[in-house]
Formats: C-alpha cells, sequence, structure tokens
C-alpha cells in the first residue's frame, strides 16, 4: 500500500507538469501548428467559460467555440469577452488536425 501512495506522489507532479507544457505548447505554438495551408470555418460559441487569469473582484471570462469538420467536434477558446453563447467567430484550423486551431482577430 505504502508503495502505492509512494508511486502516486512521483506521477502526479509528472503528469501535472506535463499537462502544463502541453497547454503552453498548444498556445504558443499555434500559429506554427496551422501549417503553410490553414483552413477557415465559422464556429459557433457555446456555453463553456474561459476564465483570465489575476482578476479575483470580478473575474472575465471568453466562450469556446465549437465546429465540425468530417463530422468530428472541435472546441477552442474565442479570447473575445464581447462574444456571447450563439455568436458566430471565424476559425483558423490545421486541414490535417483540426484539433490546432485558432479564432481569427481576437479582442483580447
Amino acid at each position: 500500500m505504502k508503495k502505492m501512495q509512494s508511486l502516486f506522489w512521483i506521477l502526479l507532479p509528472l503528469v501535472l507538469i506535463g499537462y502544463i507544457i502541453y497547454k503552453i505548447a498548444m498556445n504558443s505554438f499555434t500559429d506554427h501548428f496551422l501549417g503553410s495551408n490553414p483552413q477557415r470555418i465559422k464556429a459557433i460559441t457555446i456555453d463553456e467559460k474561459n476564465f483570465m487569469g489575476n482578476q479575483r473582484v470580478e473575474p472575465k471570462f471568453s466562450y469556446s467555440y465549437s465546429f465540425k469538420v468530417n463530422g468530428q467536434l472541435y472546441k477552442g477558446n474565442s479570447h473575445d469577452t464581447a462574444l456571447r453563447v450563439g455568436d458566430t467567430v471565424e476559425v483558423e484550423y490545421n486541414k490535417d488536425h483540426p484539433g490546432i486551431n485558432k479564432p481569427l482577430h481576437p479582442k483580447n
């Protein structure tokens, strides 16, 4: 039992660090990963909030968007606090890997 607990406490920080590195890489290198011929599509904002950091009193947030490519649903952060659920946002995505996407002209 103690070995399982020890293994858990060793793996937990590694998983958390890996997740943080993954999120930073996805946000930082999206332009590079879009490829030489990114596709554009209209996406709809959905009721999934993305809160901005370091705002304790009135935290600001942006809604996520979703779009379908070849029957598969993909999501992303609109980075636009002015958008509401049901609004349209134009998105660029990698033709071969639509999970790599970004909104065009985000306000924030």
